[in-house]
Protein backbone atom coordinates (compact mmCIF):
# COMPACT_ATOMS: atom_id res chain seq x y z
CA UNK A 1 0.00 0.00 0.00
CA UNK A 2 1.24 3.37 -1.08
CA UNK A 3 -1.02 6.28 -1.12
CA UNK A 4 1.48 9.18 -1.95
CA UNK A 5 1.26 8.84 -5.80
CA UNK A 6 4.94 8.81 -6.06
CA UNK A 7 5.43 5.29 -7.50
CA UNK A 8 7.58 5.08 -10.64
CA UNK A 9 9.32 8.50 -9.49
CA UNK A 10 10.89 7.15 -5.87
CA UNK A 11 10.81 3.87 -4.80
CA UNK A 12 8.17 3.43 -1.66
CA UNK A 13 9.58 1.73 0.75
CA UNK A 14 8.07 0.68 4.54
CA UNK A 15 9.25 3.14 7.40
CA UNK A 16 8.42 2.71 10.90
CA UNK A 17 6.59 5.33 12.41
CA UNK A 18 5.00 6.83 16.41
CA UNK A 19 2.64 8.79 15.55
CA UNK A 20 1.21 11.38 18.43
CA UNK A 21 -2.29 13.09 18.71
CA UNK A 22 -3.63 15.41 21.72
CA UNK A 23 -5.51 11.36 23.13
CA UNK A 24 -3.33 8.49 21.53
CA UNK A 25 -0.09 7.33 20.29
CA UNK A 26 0.03 4.76 17.31
CA UNK A 27 3.12 2.92 16.11
CA UNK A 28 2.96 0.57 12.92
CA UNK A 29 4.60 0.80 9.44
CA UNK A 30 3.72 3.75 6.53
CA UNK A 31 4.81 3.34 2.60
CA UNK A 32 6.63 5.85 1.64
CA UNK A 33 9.53 7.71 -0.58
CA UNK A 34 10.42 10.19 1.76
CA UNK A 35 13.55 9.65 3.53
CA UNK A 36 12.94 12.55 5.74
CA UNK A 37 10.77 12.68 8.57
CA UNK A 38 8.72 16.30 7.96
CA UNK A 39 8.61 15.78 4.56
CA UNK A 40 6.97 12.14 4.60
CA UNK A 41 3.70 14.13 6.07
CA UNK A 42 3.90 17.25 4.55
CA UNK A 43 4.23 15.48 1.52
CA UNK A 44 0.89 13.66 2.11
CA UNK A 45 -1.89 14.14 -0.75
CA UNK A 46 -4.86 13.12 1.27
CA UNK A 47 -6.36 14.29 5.00
CA UNK A 48 -5.08 11.08 6.21
CA UNK A 49 -2.00 8.41 6.91
CA UNK A 50 -2.51 4.96 6.76
CA UNK A 51 -0.70 3.03 9.44
CA UNK A 52 -0.59 -0.60 8.46
CA UNK A 53 0.23 -3.54 11.61
CA UNK A 54 -1.25 -0.49 13.86
CA UNK A 55 -0.79 -0.32 17.82
CA UNK A 56 -3.16 2.21 19.08
CA UNK A 57 -2.39 3.30 22.87
CA UNK A 58 -4.69 6.00 24.90
CA UNK A 59 -2.69 8.27 26.57
CA UNK A 60 -5.07 8.35 29.65
CA UNK A 61 -4.90 4.22 29.65
CA UNK A 62 -1.29 3.43 30.17
CA UNK A 63 -0.32 -0.27 29.08
CA UNK A 64 -3.57 -0.69 27.18
CA UNK A 65 -2.93 -1.33 23.78
CA UNK A 66 -5.15 -2.78 20.62
CA UNK A 67 -3.63 -3.94 17.73
CA UNK A 68 -5.23 -3.63 14.66
CA UNK A 69 -4.25 -4.42 10.58
CA UNK A 70 -4.75 -0.67 9.56
CA UNK A 71 -5.58 2.47 11.15
CA UNK A 72 -6.13 5.93 9.17
CA UNK A 73 -4.82 8.68 11.21
CA UNK A 74 -6.40 12.61 10.33
CA UNK A 75 -3.07 14.57 9.49
CA UNK A 76 -4.94 17.20 11.19
CA UNK A 77 -4.58 15.62 14.62
CA UNK A 78 -1.39 14.69 14.48
CA UNK A 79 0.78 17.09 16.67
CA UNK A 80 3.68 15.20 15.67
CA UNK A 81 5.37 11.93 14.19
CA UNK A 82 8.48 9.82 14.96
CA UNK A 83 10.50 8.20 12.21
CA UNK A 84 13.21 6.38 14.57
CA UNK A 85 14.62 4.23 11.24
CA UNK A 86 15.17 7.24 8.83
CA UNK A 87 17.64 10.34 9.23
CA UNK A 88 17.77 11.80 5.65
CA UNK A 89 19.55 14.36 5.02
CA UNK A 90 19.07 17.05 2.73
CA UNK A 91 19.29 17.36 -1.17
CA UNK A 92 22.36 18.74 -2.21
CA UNK A 93 20.17 21.61 -4.19
CA UNK A 94 17.57 22.46 -1.32
CA UNK A 95 20.22 23.12 0.96
CA UNK A 96 19.16 27.13 2.85
CA UNK A 97 21.99 27.64 5.55
CA UNK A 98 20.23 27.37 8.97
CA UNK A 99 21.29 27.70 12.76
CA UNK A 100 20.22 26.05 15.59
CA UNK A 101 17.46 27.76 18.20
CA UNK A 102 15.86 26.30 21.00
CA UNK A 103 12.54 25.96 20.73
CA UNK A 104 9.57 24.78 23.78
CA UNK A 105 6.24 23.51 22.37
CA UNK A 106 3.47 23.39 24.91
CA UNK A 107 0.63 20.99 22.58
CA UNK A 108 -1.13 19.65 25.92
CA UNK A 109 -1.09 17.25 27.55
CA UNK A 110 2.50 16.90 25.56
CA UNK A 111 5.43 19.30 26.21
CA UNK A 112 8.48 18.77 23.66
CA UNK A 113 11.67 20.60 24.03
CA UNK A 114 14.30 20.76 21.83
CA UNK A 115 16.25 22.58 18.59
CA UNK A 116 14.48 23.87 15.61
CA UNK A 117 16.88 24.94 12.98
CA UNK A 118 16.20 28.39 11.18
CA UNK A 119 17.48 30.37 8.28
CA UNK A 120 20.46 32.55 9.18
CA UNK A 121 19.88 36.27 9.72
CA UNK A 122 16.50 35.30 11.28
CA UNK A 123 14.87 36.46 14.19
CA UNK A 124 14.52 33.14 15.79
CA UNK A 125 10.85 32.95 15.84
CA UNK A 126 10.31 34.37 12.63
CA UNK A 127 12.00 31.59 10.59
CA UNK A 128 10.46 29.06 12.70
CA UNK A 129 6.83 30.92 12.27
CA UNK A 130 7.44 31.69 8.33
CA UNK A 131 8.09 28.59 6.39
CA UNK A 132 5.36 26.70 4.53
CA UNK A 133 5.55 23.67 5.54
CA UNK A 134 2.73 22.92 8.27
CA UNK A 135 4.90 19.81 9.77
CA UNK A 136 9.02 20.97 11.02
CA UNK A 137 11.68 19.10 12.48
CA UNK A 138 12.92 19.49 15.98
CA UNK A 139 16.11 17.24 16.88
CA UNK A 140 17.42 16.72 19.93
CA UNK A 141 13.74 16.31 21.71
CA UNK A 142 12.48 15.73 25.46
CA UNK A 143 8.98 14.97 25.48
CA UNK A 144 7.53 15.29 28.53
CA UNK A 145 3.59 14.85 30.12
CA UNK A 146 2.48 16.12 33.67
CA UNK A 147 -0.30 14.34 33.08
CA UNK A 148 1.22 10.86 31.71
CA UNK A 149 4.36 11.17 32.62
CA UNK A 150 4.96 7.42 31.10
CA UNK A 151 5.34 8.75 27.77
CA UNK A 152 8.67 10.82 28.86
CA UNK A 153 11.75 10.33 26.53
CA UNK A 154 13.94 11.45 24.90
CA UNK A 155 13.83 11.61 20.81
CA UNK A 156 17.09 12.33 18.59
CA UNK A 157 14.26 13.89 15.81
CA UNK A 158 10.46 14.57 15.59
CA UNK A 159 8.28 16.33 12.94
CA UNK A 160 5.89 18.92 14.81
CA UNK A 161 2.73 20.45 13.47
CA UNK A 162 3.90 24.12 14.72
CA UNK A 163 0.34 25.37 14.47
CA UNK A 164 -1.25 23.12 16.86
CA UNK A 165 1.18 24.17 19.85
CA UNK A 166 -0.81 26.31 22.37
CA UNK A 167 2.44 28.10 23.18
CA UNK A 168 5.90 28.46 21.61
CA UNK A 169 9.51 29.85 23.17
CA UNK A 170 11.77 29.79 20.47
CA UNK A 171 14.98 31.45 21.16
CA UNK A 172 18.12 31.39 19.91
CA UNK A 173 20.37 33.11 22.42
CA UNK A 174 19.18 30.73 25.38
CA UNK A 175 20.63 27.58 26.58
CA UNK A 176 17.72 24.52 26.54
CA UNK A 177 17.89 24.87 30.26
CA UNK A 178 17.28 28.38 30.96
CA UNK A 179 13.93 27.83 28.78
CA UNK A 180 12.98 24.89 29.85
CA UNK A 181 13.56 26.10 33.63
CA UNK A 182 11.71 29.35 32.99
CA UNK A 183 9.62 30.44 36.01
CA UNK A 184 10.79 27.78 38.16
CA UNK A 185 12.65 29.17 40.25
CA UNK A 186 12.22 29.69 44.13
CA UNK A 187 9.00 30.54 44.69
CA UNK A 188 9.42 32.87 48.02
CA UNK A 189 11.51 34.97 45.00
CA UNK A 190 14.38 35.22 47.21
Amino acid sequence: MTGFGFEGFAPVEPVAVEVYTSAYRLTGTIHTPFRRVAEILNQLPSAHVTIEEASIAEHAAAGSTTRVGTAHVAVDEILFMVAPGIAGQPRAGMRVEKEPATAVLLMPPLRLAGTVHVPVGSRAIDGFLNVGERFVPVTGVRLTSAAYPELDREIPILAVRRDRAQVMVISDGTAPNEVEDAGEGDPSGS
